[in-house]
Parts: structure tokens; C-alpha cells; sequence
């Protein structure tokens, strides 16, 4: 791996240590059982990732558990959820056994996200005077997928050489229909849950796996569609030159 892809993992790694320490010192769980519950199934819907076409690395539901962590819990709680999702989406089940090095990336990436998201979704409607559940969810989920985006193109660029110009706006063409619609429901999810109603938060897990299940398939039918595409130029050139003889 070049020097500066190891740098700038280490930098990253620094400044997510340095959140998870402010998050430790500051755990203040109100209602503990309401949290484990919420965790748990933020872990099970971190074992439903999609892989993304081109590039090396995946996406899951647990966005949409750690926007409505922002609404629901505490700075800790929410960084724990970022942290615990990145570490389950990375070690269930990969097509290939990950490295060490992208193990410790892809936490502290969701780390450093779940940190900033919440940080944007508390300060960003109160300096503008427009704190609502709609504002908290609209500046945590943009602030999450720039961010988001732009770290994982970005150690993508520096470790393998490939432009970043062209890394991010793939990498964001691909996951920015998933994530809005994530956003969306996640908003929705958090005004039913607000106040006593916790309950109703929950109801954002079934129309997530349907979210889940029809975009893996649009995916797959977009690999399917290149495949072929390929191979009928492939036919077409092979057509050319058989001719030409």
C-alpha cells in the first residue's frame, strides 16, 4: 500500500479514536433497553449489504439505523452504532476474507460519519433556526453521504492509483438513489417514534428490507445488462473482423 493510502488510513484512525474516547467519557444511556434492542437490530441489518459494481467495497441498511440513532439516542450511543455496524458489515459473510488494514478502515470510517452526522443534524437547524425532525435528518443524512463518499473513494484513489475524479462520482451515482430513500424513511420513522412512541420506530425495518431486496436485484440487473452489452460488442467486433478476411 503507497505511504500516503497508509497515512491517510492512520489519520482517519487517529481522529476516530479520539471520538470514540469523547464518546466513553461522555455515555449516558437514558433508557439501556431501548438502546440494546435498537443495536440489535442495527446489527442485523448491517448483514444486508449490497455490493456496489466497480468498486470494492458495499453498503447496507445500517444507514438508516444510524440517521434514526441521531434522532433517538445519544452522541455515544449513535457513534457505537456506526462502529458496531461497519465491524458486522465487514466480517459476515465477504466474498473475500478482508484484510486487516480494511477491517480498521471501514470502522473508523463509519465512526468519524456517525460522529459528523450528528454533529450537523444538532448544530446545523439550530444556527439556521430550523430545528425539526425534517432538518435534523436532512443535515445529518447529506453531511453522512458526502462524507461517506468521499472517504471511501478517497482511500480507493490512494491505494490503488485510480482518479478520484472518477471514483467519487461512481461511488455516488451508485449509492445516492439508496441512501435518499433510506433518509426518507428514517425521517419518517423518527417523527412516529418521538416522544413515548419507540415502538413505531421499529416499523422502519420492513420497508427497508423491501428497499433492500429491490435494489440488490436493480444492481444485479445493471451487472447483467453490462454483461451483455459487452459481449454483443465483443460478437459484433469478432463479426467485423471475420469479414474483413
Amino acid at each position: 500500500m503507497p505511504s500516503l493510502a497508509k497515512a491517510y488510513i492512520g489519520a482517519i484512525g487517529t481522529l476516530a479514536a479520539v471520538l470514540l474516547g469523547v464518546a466513553v467519557y461522555r455515555w449516558n444511556a437514558e433508557n439501556l433497553g431501548h438502546f440494546v434492542l435498537f443495536f440489535a437490530l442495527a446489527m442485523v441489518a448491517s448483514t444486508m449489504k449490497i455490493r456496489l459494481p466497480g468498486l470494492k467495497t458495499s453498503i447496507s441498511l445500517n444507514f438508516v439505523f444510524i440517521l434514526l440513532g441521531i434522532a433517538l439516542f445519544s452522541f455515544s450511543e449513535t457513534v457505537l452504532i456506526g462502529l458496531g455496524g461497519a465491524l458486522v458489515q465487514s466480517l459476515w459473510r465477504p466474498l473475500h476474507r478482508p484484510k486487516a488494514v480494511q477491517i480498521f478502515f471501514n470502522g473508523t470510517c463509519l465512526t468519524v460519519c456517525s460522529a459528523a452526522a450528528f454533529w450537523a443534524a444538532h448544530a446545523l437547524p439550530a444556527l439556521l433556526g430550523a430545528s425539526s425532525a425534517a432538518a435534523m435528518m436532512t443535515a445529518g443524512a447529506c453531511v453522512y453521504v458526502l462524507l461517506n463518499t468521499g472517504m471511501v473513494s478517497l482511500v480507493i484513489s490512494l491505494a490503488e492509483g485510480q482518479s478520484l475524479k472518477q471514483l467519487w462520482p461512481q461511488c455516488y451515482e451508485w449509492t445516492f438513489p439508496y441512501f435518499l430513500v433510506g433518509a426518507a424513511v428514517a425521517g419518517l420513522a423518527s417523527a412516529a417514534g418521538q416522544g413515548s412512541n419507540f415502538g413505531l420506530t421499529l416499523l422502519v425495518v420492513p420497508p427497508m428490507y423491501f428497499v433492500y431486496v429491490y435494489y440488490r436485484m436493480h444492481i444485479l440487473r445493471a451487472v447483467l445488462d453490462n454483461i451483455s452489452n459487452v459481449s454483443h460488442q465483443n460478437e459484433a467486433v469478432l463479426a467485423n473482423a471475420s469479414r474483413s478476411r
